[in-house]
């Protein structure tokens, strides 16, 4: 039945792309990707790929965008909602506090991928991994720009398997919004976007959201039995960000704060855990302030300093241990501070058109608490004492990276790049990258080698009985991809890679020892296809990746499945109403660990359609009817939690209303 479903569904994007070729090409709608032709799409500029503006097609990487056209017609409400869309990208979604983002067959705890917002990095200070969710203001991204592959001969650690990176509009023009959205398990959202330009070089912004969401019912059987029919989870987020432009200068500060149950993390069926009242309170405070001066034509130069802050916070109760007859139980109070400084600058130096050098200079202080404070109460029901501070490390940074870009004749260009970075606990990291791109008429190949790594953080250091021996985890990576715009409607792309990862942490537990150590490989030949339409009233697109990942041991990776696919059409349906349908087919993949309920390792396969009506017609009002998981699919996500499975969202309806300010486009 699911793939009787997925061909219906692909079989009318294609019914709707030829009756787009009879269509003329002025019936377009407002505010639509509709109104953005193929080669607009295609020579998007990106700043992520080598830390300067190029047309996407020119950087040594593959780099795919998420546009604000995009978010809009399909109503993201989170990061994972804009990167499901995409090839290459698998989840572990724990329904609870955080949720967990894979690319190109590489399992993590978001610590093989660096997340930015403007190029700041926003991941976990003391794990190196990130938190996913709600807390984005998905209505002030302007586009999210996705690195393909190791980048860390420009970005350092957690630039493994790639990057994300949240470009958010800029405040350079008169426009303002507000919105509120409702809809079942409690989903809700409030946000406000305030933008003005009082003059040619002054600008300014201010945008803030709050969400909350109780994302599925995992009660008693839906849950597996893994969780009473008392069990809560909620997840209530708070953000804020800020944005001034004053001639060459550019400062920002984004604020957010996640609050969520814990319940998801552990079970409470046949377990010592309630499954109520407990509270994960972490914040990350991010600000920046950048000067740009291109003072010559061939000569620019920009320089960033930054400050970043990200601290669970102490009203945390990590777990409540259940009341018995011989035990009170107990609440578990956590505590985490870490902040970081750093100062970014680069000269980007272009003597003839030939040639492209980039160079910058990294320093960076780090305050990192060792691990968590943690307090106990006397009793279920009693509150812990407020942890105090832990003890705080230390760590010092300096980095320099060099980056050349070379036409060796008009069709041909070389690519090529270093960082070394000196750390105080890693010792030094160097990390070097090559590519050529080939460019003639609509095609264009990339032959690519990068390397990456992940430097052991405090989290890993420290966990259990600890060891101080740890080494850098690293990854060797080849790519090929190719894209070929076959005319102005139709464009097609693929890659082909092959990933190595070497010394990779492994937790090592028996009588004597409960640490991380340096063991396995993890090794992924992937490929990935991609298909774009876009004409007149409508846009197609389609993907599909293949992941073989293994171990040195020829082991599949669990949580890895090797078939994904995804598909999707936006429709005008008049020059006011767009409809947009989507569909996610998850491959079968293996658990970690046996699932009690089926008796062995298994995910199975699944097909999830969503679905987001848009109209506009009404003075500045915009209405948005969206529809995920539309027939209400009964499918899992693996555990590493336990042994277990994580049911997903059942249908999840809403409707969000926006009153527009000032102009339309924005």
């Amino acid at each position: 039945m699911k793939k009787v479903l997925f061909y219906i569904f692909f079989l009318a994007g294609q019914i709707l792309a030829v009756n787009a070729f009879a269509q003329k090409t002025d019936t377009l709608g407002t505010e639509d990707i509709l109104n953005m032709t193929l080669t607009d799409l295609l020579n998007i500029q990106v700043v992520t790929a080598s830390k300067i503006q190029q047309p996407v097609n020119e950087v040594p990487a593959t780099v795919f965008i998420v546009t604000v056209e995009q978010i809009r017609n399909r109503g993201y409400f989170t990061l994972e909602e804009a990167l499901s869309d995409l090839p290459g990208f698998q989840f572990r979604n724990i329904n609870g506090f955080n949720s967990y983002i894979f690319m190109r067959g590489v399992p993590s705890q978001n610590n093989l991928i660096l997340l930015m917002i403007d190029g700041v990095q926003i991941n976990e200070l003391n794990s190196g991994g990130f938190y996913a969710g709600g807390q984005f203001i998905m209505s002030d991204i302007k586009q999210i720009e996705v690195v393909y592959g190791p980048a860390s001969a420009l970005y350092g650690t957690n630039a493994v398997s790639g990057i994300i990176n949240i470009i958010t509009k800029r405040p350079d023009q008169k426009h303002s919004h507000i919105s509120i959205q409702g809809g079942n398990f409690n989903t809700g959202m409030i946000d406000f976007n305030v933008k003005n330009n009082p003059s040619e070089n002054i600008g300014y912004s201010f945008s803030g959201q709050y969400k909350t969401s109780e994302k599925a019912n995992l009660k008693g059987a839906r849950g597996d039995f893994n969780w009473t029919n008392d069990m809560e989870n909620f997840e209530n987020d708070l953000s804020f960000s800020a944005r001034l432009k004053i001639k060459k200068l550019d400062a920002g500060v984004d604020y957010q704060e996640k609050r969520a149950s814990m319940t998801t993390n552990f079970k409470s069926v046949d377990d010592i855990y309630l499954d109520k009242n407990s509270l994960w309170d972490i914040y990350f405070l991010n600000a920046y302030l950048k000067y740009l001066n291109e003072f010559h034509k061939n000569w620019s130069f920009k320089s960033t300093g930054y400050f970043r802050d990200a601290t669970v916070k102490s009203n945390t109760i990590n777990a409540i241990v259940k009341a018995s007859d011989s035990d009170p139980g107990m609440q578990i109070g956590y505590y985490r501070p870490n902040q970081l400084a750093g100062i970014e600058n680069q000269l980007n130096f272009s003597p003839s058109e030939k040639l492209l050098i980039i160079a910058g200079l990294i320093g960076e202080t780090e305050w990192l608490s060792e691990g968590f404070s943690e307090t106990y109460s006397n009793s279920q029901a009693e509150s812990p004492a407020v942890p105090s501070k832990p003890k705080i490390l230390n760590n010092n940074l300096f980095s320099y990276y060099s980056h050349i870009k070379y036409s060796l004749i008009k069709e041909l260009s070389f690519s090529g790049g270093i960082r070394h970075d000196f750390s105080s606990y890693y010792g030094q990291v160097f990390i070097p990258r090559v590519g050529l791109i080939f460019q003639k008429n609509n095609f264009i190949a990339k032959v690519l080698y990068n390397t990456a790594f992940r430097s052991p953080r405090p989290w890993d250091y420290t966990y259990g009985t600890g060891n101080e021996n740890l080494e850098p985890e690293k990854m060797k990576s080849w790519e090929l991809s190719v894209s070929y715009k076959i005319n102005e409607k139709i464009n097609i792309s693929g890659a082909v890679y092959y990933n190595m990862i070497s010394n990779k942490l492994t937790k090592q537990t028996n009588q004597e020892f409960d640490r991380w150590i340096n063991e396995n490989e993890v090794n992924t030949a992937g490929f990935e296809l991609n298909a774009d339409y876009i004409a007149n009233n409508l846009t197609f697109y389609i993907n599909y990746t293949f992941n073989d990942s293994y171990d040195q041991h020829e082991n599949l990776i669990p949580e890895i499945s090797r078939h994904c696919a995804n598909t999707g059409a936006t429709y005008s349906l008049s020059k006011n109403m767009n409809l947009n349908l989507r569909a996610n087919y998850l491959g079968d993949r293996n658990n970690p660990t046996i699932i009690p309920a089926t008796g062995d390792d298994k995910i199975d396969d699944a097909l999830v359609f969503h679905g987001c009506l848009t109209y506009s017609g009404i003075n500045n009002f915009t209405f948005q009817l969206k529809a995920n998981n539309i027939l209400n699919t009964e499918y899992y996500h693996p555990s590493n939690r336990f042994e277990g499975r994580y049911r997903q969202p059942q249908r999840i309806v809403s409707l969000k209303a926006t009153y527009n300010f000032g102009l339309k486009n924005n």
